[in-house]
C-alpha cells in the first residue's frame, strides 16, 4: 500500500499527483500517411500505465453513451480513476471519443480516443513535437536525475555484487525520493530486482528484491 507515513494512506489525488510528478510529457508521433503529428492511445497508454500501476491505481469505463452516423462512431465515456488499496475512494473522468471505419472498428476507435483524452485530462499531461523533451523531462529534478544515474547503473552492472554496492550508495536518495516520487522510486527498484534475478539466474541463487 502507498503510505504517506504508516496512518495515513494516500487518496486517490494523491496518488494521482505522484503520476503527474513522474510522467509530465509525451511525444507526439506522425504516422505512415499523415501530414501532422499525433498522440495515440497506445502510445499514452504505455507512458502512463507503470506510473499508475506503482502509484496503485487502476482505471476503467463505467459509462458509455454511443452514437452511429453512417461510418462515424462517437461515444461519451465516463472513466473512473479508483485508488486500489480503497474502491470507495475514485473520481469520475468525463470525455469524448470518435472514430471513423468503413468496416467494423469505428466503436473501438472511438472509445480508444475517449480513454486517451481522460488519461490525457486527469493527469494534465502536455503534449508536443519535441523528442528532447520526451527523453528528459521525467528527470528534470536533481533528485530525479540522481534516480535516472541510479537506473543507468543497473543496467550497466556486470554482477550482483555491483548491484549490492549500487543499491547501498543510493539508498539516501531513494528513502528522500520515495517520499515525493514513490511510482518513479518503485519502477527503478523493479529494475534493480529483475536484474539481479537475471545475474543470480546464472550462478544460481537470488538475493531478494530491494528493500531501502
Amino acid at each position: 500500500m502507498n503510505k504517506t507515513n504508516e496512518s495515513s494512506p494516500l487518496n486517490i489525488h494523491q496518488r494521482l499527483l505522484e503520476v503527474m510528478n513522474v510522467v509530465t510529457y509525451i511525444q507526439k508521433e506522425k504516422k505512415q500517411g499523415m501530414n501532422y503529428s499525433i498522440v495515440s492511445h497506445d502510445k499514452v497508454t504505455a507512458k502512463v500505465r507503470p506510473a499508475l500501476i506503482g502509484a496503485g491505481i487502476t482505471y476503467y469505463p463505467v459509462h458509455i453513451t454511443a452514437t452511429q452516423e453512417g461510418n462515424r462512431s462517437q461515444c461519451i465515456m465516463v472513466t473512473r480513476f479508483t485508488n486500489a488499496d480503497d474502491p470507495t475512494d475514485f473520481i469520475d473522468v468525463h470525455s469524448f471519443g470518435q472514430g471513423i471505419d468503413t468496416q467494423d472498428k469505428g466503436p473501438g476507435k472511438a472509445q480508444s480516443y475517449a480513454v486517451k483524452y481522460a488519461l490525457l485530462k486527469v493527469l494534465g499531461l502536455e503534449t508536443g513535437d519535441d523528442p528532447d523533451l520526451d527523453q528528459q523531462v521525467e528527470y528534470s529534478s536533481p533528485l530525479l536525475i540522481v534516480l535516472k544515474e541510479f537506473e543507468q547503473g543497473i543496467s550497466k552492472a556486470k554482477d550482483t555484487i555491483e548491484l549490492d554496492d549500487l543499491r547501498e550508495e543510493y539508498a539516501d536518495h531513494l528513502a528522500v525520493a520515495a517520499t515525493t516520487h514513490p511510482a518513479l522510486v518503485a519502477s527503478v527498484k523493479q529494475k534493480w530486482s529483475a536484474k539481479t534475478r537475471g545475474l543470480d539466474a546464472a550462478k544460481g541463487t537470488f538475493s531478494g528484491p530491494v528493500t531501502k
